[in-house]
């Protein structure tokens, strides 16, 4: 139903519905950073260490051996 309405927007509709959800989205993040103020440190923090953990790891293939999970 959301995908369906989202395909039927113009392309300027689509770019201007990206652009509110990013907005909502920084709003709700100072808005909840302003009852508490270690979230406006520790979203970006988490997400700075995970974008630089992909960078590293992109080309990694996954070990086909290690079973010692089981």
């Amino acid at each position: 139903m959301i995908s369906d309405l989202y395909t039927s927007l113009t392309a300027r509709e689509q770019r201007a519905f990206r652009w509110s959800a990013a907005a909502a989205a920084v709003a709700l993040w100072l808005s909840m950073a302003w009852m508490d103020p270690m979230i406006l440190l520790t979203v970006p923090l988490i997400g700075g260490a995970f974008y630089i953990y992909r960078i590293r790891h992109r080309g990694d293939e996954p070990e086909d051996d290690d079973a010692d999970w089981l």
